[in-house]
């Protein structure tokens, strides 16, 4: 953890390569639940997530402009990876929410009482403006792991 970087941070592997004050970034505010930001190398393999802390009050990161950003939710049920592409100098509100899903009204009742556990996890991310009030919504594409080598993993 970098000293500048004020907020609960473990690392596991290769840690996110925040950017250093002099270089272009962007910013990232983390609400409702921690995520991961994933590391991956010049191959495009899995290599390593620093955790972000999600709770009222936690700092902003400066992430990595003009590259795709992965990010992971793991959390209970949920294991979420997807991906958006933050511009340089942008500000961003991810919001991780999960809960049940909602109960389709054409099944049966005792079909629906075998689903109540039923759970959903929605990442979504906003462009904000500097006091924060959203401005737009940002496409964020969900990620799926796959095995491309012995030691490579890929989100896609």
């Amino acid at each position: 953890m970098h000293a500048r970087h004020a907020r609960r941070c473990t690392t596991v592997g290769h840690p996110y390569p925040f950017p250093k004050d002099s270089e272009p970034s962007a910013e990232l505010q983390i609400q409702g639940k921690a995520v991961y930001l994933l590391t991956v190398n010049e191959k495009g393999c899995y290599a390593g997530k620093t955790y972000i802390d999600g709770s009222p009050g936690a700092a902003p990161v400066k992430i990595v402009p003009d590259k795709p950003l992965t990010i992971s939710y793991e959390e209970n049920v949920c294991m979420l990876p997807a991906s958006f592409t933050p511009q340089k100098g942008g500000r961003y509100r991810l919001v991780v929410w999960e809960g049940h899903k909602p109960i389709d009204p054409s099944m049966q009742f005792f079909q629906s009482m075998m689903h109540v556990q039923d759970r959903q996890c929605v990442v979504g991310v906003a462009e904000v403006s500097p006091e924060g009030e959203p401005v737009k919504p940002v496409k964020v594409m969900e990620l799926h792991p796959k095995q491309t080598g012995f030691t490579c993993i890929k989100f896609r």
